[in-house]
């Protein structure tokens, strides 16, 4: 009992603690993360000089900005998906584990033969949240780096803000909110689609 109560109270302080950048306000986290990749005084900076490794201009540099949002992004979302993958995993029996070990099967194969194949849903639900969320990345990049540098960030959603209210083409802004909404519902689609199938039934 007292065994079962630890585990509970672990499981909650781990989706407590990845959690809490997914409900954090992007303005914040994206504010905090220009200032740890400030190439000067930047902590992760520092952190790579303590290693003798000189740290790039992250959010100045053409080819680092990107890659500095994309970690940006994914330590803010990493909560949600782990939360996902942690549901997905309490939700698959222990018998079938037990009727594997049984069977003779070690840790690989249960992994490979039990957990990746009951995962396959939630694996596939995230993949498609993810893509969706790709074409709406705005607020880091906005906050970030502004389509900067030199276009190295500019996104979709970006170009569309940018045309709209800072050039006034609000013709050419919905036509790209034309092309964002087809490749939204494009993905939203081959989501239905495949779940139709029954290609990720178990």
């Amino acid at each position: 009992m007292a065994l079962a109560s630890t585990s509970a109270c672990g499981i909650g302080a781990v989706r407590t603690v990845f959690g809490f950048p997914v409900v954090s306000s992007w303005v914040a986290v994206a504010l905090l993360w220009s200032w740890l990749f400030n190439p000067r005084f930047g902590l992760i900076n520092y952190a790579l000089s303590l290693i003798g490794i000189t740290g790039p201009g992250w959010l100045f540099d053409p080819d680092w900005a990107m890659p500095a949002i994309i970690i940006t992004s994914v330590w803010k979302d990493l909560g949600f998906v782990l939360v996902l993958f942690l549901a997905g995993l309490q939700a698959i029996p222990n018998d079938y584990y037990e009727a594997a070990a049984l069977d003779g099967a070690n840790y690989w194969a249960r992994f490979r033969h039990v957990t990746l194949p009951l995962l396959a849903p939630t694996t596939f639900f995230v993949i498609i949240i993810s893509l969706i969320n790709s074409f709406q990345v705005f607020d880091q990049v906005w906050v970030m780096t502004e389509g900067g540098p030199a276009g190295a960030t500019s996104v979709l959603v970006e170009q569309i803000v940018r045309h709209a209210f800072s050039y006034g083409e609000m013709g050419y802004a919905a036509a790209i909110s034309w092309v964002l909404f087809v490749l939204v519902l494009g993905a939203t689609l081959v989501q239905f689609r495949v779940q139709k199938m029954g290609a990720f039934d178990v």
